[in-house]
């Protein structure tokens, strides 16, 4: 079958006829058919929310699919969380004598029924960059696209992720910090030459120097390091995003101190939502008890219900935070916004309220 043959009428009425899948693949057959589906299946692109890349460090394999907005996401996408597989990137490890390092082959398989893409690995970053590219002219910008390392955290070892430079895409990058890490120049020189990422989760395998006050990794919507045998720098202190998760062997009483009076003054964490510190060494936590009188808390009263502050975890978009039900808070000067503060024997919770102390205190009337 012609397409082209077929009134304009005619052909919208096949292409709206087609699933996903197959008008991706027709995109690719050539330009004039990339501008027909894209004219033509506008709407059914807008109603797409996000697209997902899932990269594997273990074999260079690289997952895209539609997730469905409904279902929480797993550690592996499945026919309960996939809305629609739109493919599957892999290494060549043969090279055809028929291919080129610019040929891209396609096949199919699987229970998704889903195409299979394959590069060989001198061309691996432009070979992705080429099909995202696709993406963006049949899909369009109103997509949400993210890229992600999944089952970084396994085997335990220091490794450099792989970050494609693609365009309007959301990356969320692990790593461990060791080995070559361990040097916090190294760490830096990462940050700065990765393209901006919206979300970091370190783990600490040694100890680290302090980064830079003007490291992009500060720079992250969200941020979460795991240094559970470790002391931590103060990570916290020149964080510029949204929200922040710490779990550590020590830390710095002063340093907590220090985070809630700068966020009282105005001074800094102007875009925080939401703040936890997790200290694991019994020993060296028994000062959390006083910091609320250090940092100047007010307290609800007694006979009012207790408020809960919970967030949709941006490190985690699956979870929210853990839930913060205090009667301790503080209150910005610059503009009166409230913030939740919880300390127990372990922890240190702060969220941020989108209300000023008058509206807090009436909504636990």
């Amino acid at each position: 079958m012609i397409l082209s043959k077929y009134p304009l009428v005619v052909q919208k009425d096949i292409l709206d006829h087609m699933n996903i899948i197959d008008l991706l693949l027709l995109s690719f057959v050539s330009k004039n058919m990339k501008k027909l589906v894209t004219l033509f299946q506008k709407k059914r692109s807008e109603s797409i929310r996000s697209i997902e890349y899932e990269y594997d460090r273990t074999d260079e394999s690289c997952l895209v699919y539609i997730p469905k907005e409904s279902e929480p996401k797993s550690s592996k996408p499945s026919p309960e969380t996939v809305e629609c597989m739109l493919m599957r990137i892999v290494k060549r490890d043969i090279y055809h004598k028929d291919a080129t390092s610019k040929t891209l082959e396609f096949r199919f398989g699987g229970e998704y029924e889903y195409p299979v893409v394959s590069y060989l690995e001198c061309v691996k970053e432009s070979v992705i960059q080429s099909i995202h590219n696709h993406f963006l002219d049949v899909f369009g910008n109103s997509v949400e696209y993210y890229w992600e390392g999944v089952g970084w955290q396994w085997p335990e070892e220091c490794f450099i992720p792989f970050l494609p430079k693609l365009k309007n895409v959301t990356f969320c990058t692990g790593l461990f910090v060791d080995g070559h890490f361990a040097e916090v120049s190294n760490l830096e020189n990462f940050f700065s030459s990765s393209p901006v990422t919206k979300i970091y989760q370190l783990h600490l395998l040694n100890n680290v120097k302090p980064l830079t006050p003007e490291s992009k990794f500060y720079q992250a919507e969200a941020i979460h390091v795991n240094a559970p045998l470790h002391n931590c720098p103060d990570f916290l202190r020149h964080f510029q995003g949204k929200q922040f998760g710490l779990s550590c062997d020590s830390y710095e009483k002063s340093n907590l101190i220090n985070f809630a009076n700068r966020w009282k003054s105005g001074e800094a964490f102007q875009n925080l939502e939401y703040a936890s510190v997790r200290i694991t060494n019994d020993n060296d936590n028994q000062y959390l008890n006083s910091i609320l009188n250090e940092i100047g808390a007010k307290f609800i009263d007694a006979n009012r219900p207790l408020p809960k502050h919970t967030l949709r975890q941006r490190y985690d978009k699956n979870t929210t935070t853990h839930p913060i039900i205090s009667r301790a808070y503080i209150v910005r000067e610059s503009d009166s916004r409230v913030a939740s503060v919880r300390v127990s024997m372990i922890t240190f919770l702060f969220g941020v309220w989108d209300k000023t102390e008058e509206e807090f205190l009436k909504m636990v009337e």
